[in-house]
């Protein structure tokens, strides 16, 4: 059997009309099945070339659209504190050591959570302070750029030895679990920019945050 399923914050459903079973209501909205040596030679008759027997609904039932409006109970809030130091000479921004609070509901696999959190910060400061390509004629489409003008975050960057993290407990027994994907990068975004600001005295309005454009604001 293979299916397909539409989650709106609530699970879509669809009606079919299964074997053995007659109409149905499932929370998916498409069905195949694939039958084994065993079925009447009439259901085999039914698949096709790939060996599936594609289900047509009998009737969809879709969660109302008002329910993308609670798409936040699914997504884990992730708050971040940055202490840099700025070379106020050569405009380098040396991150000192930063601290992320998570609630990302029951974990399921524990290691992996800490490992998106470890590579969502890496993005975040990359976005923050190192990443650009330049718009037009300058900018990657000219065949010249590669990672020696692409510049990307190392360890060296993103105080791996000074870097922790708190993950909340789940708020009850039944607390789900909660995505975190890039959810994880966008806090420290702005803990480095305010960071930045705080040291220096000027506030940026566009990223990322370059040496050049420190020596400008301080010029």
């Amino acid at each position: 059997m293979t299916l397909h399923t539409f989650n709106r914050w609530q699970w879509a459903e669809a009606d079919f009309d299964l074997p053995s079973a007659g109409r149905t209501r499932l929370p998916i909205d498409a069905l195949s099945l694939r039958y084994g040596a065993g079925a009447s030679p009439d259901r085999r008759a039914l698949m096709d070339l790939a060996g599936w027997h594609f289900l047509p609904r009998m009737a969809a039932h879709y969660p109302p659209t008002q329910r993308n409006n609670v798409g936040t109970t699914y997504y884990s809030p992730m708050a971040t504190l940055a202490e840099v130091a700025v070379d106020t000479g050569s405009g380098e921004v040396t991150i000192l050591s930063h601290h992320s609070i998570l609630e990302c509901g029951r974990q399921i696999v524990p290691a992996l959570v800490s490992g998106q959190v470890q590579g969502g910060l890496a993005m975040g400061i990359g976005h923050a302070l190192k990443e650009v390509l330049p718009l037009y004629e300058d900018g990657p489409g000219d065949g010249t750029w590669n990672w020696n003008r692409y510049e990307l975050p190392r360890a060296r960057d993103v105080a791996p030895w000074n870097q922790t993290v708190e993950i909340l407990p789940p708020l009850s027994e039944t607390d789900p679990p909660k995505g975190i994907a890039e959810v994880v990068m966008i806090a420290v975004v702005p803990a480095l920019a305010n960071a930045v600001a705080h040291a220096i005295g000027h506030r940026f309005h566009e990223l990322p945050i370059r040496p050049e454009r420190i020596r400008e604001a301080l010029a």
